[in-house]
């Protein structure tokens, strides 16, 4: 019976350490949610009224100016997953431009790559589309994140992302045992 009571304990010492661990491992690759998500680029260029507001907004890179103190990056809208991952499978919700302090290689942030950006509203800028008149709302002082190519239409697939495996076993002759172990890895 001894025996019996020592395995439900130490599997149960198991169970907590890897419930811990895990608790402790557990990230993500999200981006944080900023002001109203409802409010778009369209609507901010149209309107004005949003000087000073903290955003979160995304889409795909039409160009990129590196200046002499910041980089520039004239982005096309689109809603965000839950994540703030860009979905350009839906309808494109305004152009903006992102202010980000120092250099951005244009190498990496080139035409049609996927990024979210958080900053504030600092002014609206007119500028052309083509030969079309177009007001760009400018996000400031914004924090970039630059999405891994396989992501498109909201697919994770391809993103790294941390995993914890743990088991826990047990065998003939009184033993028992158990392991955590993880990683990165990349699913496709």
């Amino acid at each position: 019976m001894k025996s019996h009571t020592a395995h439900a304990t130490g599997a149960a010492a198991c169970t907590l350490i890897g419930a811990v661990i895990l608790t402790g491992c557990a990230t993500t690759d999200c981006v944080e949610s900023a002001g109203n998500p409802g409010l778009t680029p369209a609507q901010v260029g149209a309107t004005q009224g949003h000087t000073g507001e903290r955003l979160r907004w995304g889409g795909a890179l039409a160009a990129t100016r590196n200046l002499r103190d910041s980089t520039e990056l004239e982005i096309i809208g689109y809603p965000l997953d839950r994540c703030g991952v860009p979905r350009v499978g839906q309808q494109p919700i305004g152009r903006f431009i992102v202010v980000a302090p120092g250099f951005l290689e244009p190498a990496d942030y080139r035409p049609e790559r996927l990024v979210t950006a958080t900053g504030m509203i600092t002014d609206i800028r007119d500028g052309t589309v083509g030969a079309a008149p177009y007001r760009f709302p400018m996000l400031a002082n914004a924090k970039v994140t630059l999405w891994p190519e396989a992501i498109r239409d909201g697919d994770r697939s391809g993103t790294p992302r941390p995993w914890v495996s743990i088991g826990i076993g047990g065998g003939s002759g009184g033993w028992y045992g158990g392991g955590i172990g993880g990683g990165v890895g990349v699913q496709f």
